[in-house]
């Protein structure tokens, strides 16, 4: 189980799909699993907004977070033998993000309609870019009050449509 969360960390997965990929007999374990995780605080579920209702679409594709990075450290080198991988440092600090919103608002969300963001919140999108270069074109063209978008070091107004603020300056804030 563990093995399909590191696979898909900070990605949109279903049940069935890693119930079939690990070889898990049913989804419902899969569901029964993650459960017990998020008891044990080894991670967290973040799930769909349903925007129109304001609440969680518990049926569509979650997302799924480690509380703490040092527990993704250790399960990757413990279940792969091998190291973290530098492509795999934006989920992490996805992840960290995560992790700070869940502690700060309790509940998060993330929104998909044709482009997916992050993370949401009352009509605030979240988007992080591990990167250096970020525009504003790198947040998805949706209708919300507020957009943040979180880059590596970079730090710029837009005419109160968005703000890129840097991760450290954005977890400082929390």
């Amino acid at each position: 189980m563990l093995l399909g969360v590191l696979k898909d960390y900070g990605t949109r997965f279903s049940l069935n799909s890693i119930a079939k990929e690990m070889e898990i007999g049913s989804h419902v374990t899969v569901k029964s699993y993650l459960e017990i995780l998020e008891n044990l605080f080894v991670l967290r579920k973040v799930f769909p907004v349903d925007v129109k209702k304001g609440v969680e679409a518990f049926k569509r594709m979650r997302k799924v977070y480690l509380i703490d990075p040092f527990l993704f450290h250790t399960f990757k080198r413990q279940l792969t033998k091998t190291g973290i991988k530098e492509e795999e440092i934006p989920g992490l600090v996805e992840g960290i993000v995560a992790e700070h919103l869940i502690r700060r608002f309790g509940r998060i969300f993330y929104y998909c309609q044709k482009r997916g963001i992050d993370f949401y919140l009352d009509n605030a999108g979240i988007e992080v870019k591990w990167q250096r270069g970020v525009d504003k074109k790198d947040f998805s063209a949706v209708e919300l009050r507020n957009k943040i978008l979180l880059s590596k070091d970079q730090f710029e107004f837009f005419d109160g449509e968005l703000i890129i603020l840097p991760v450290s300056i954005f977890l400082l804030l929390l």
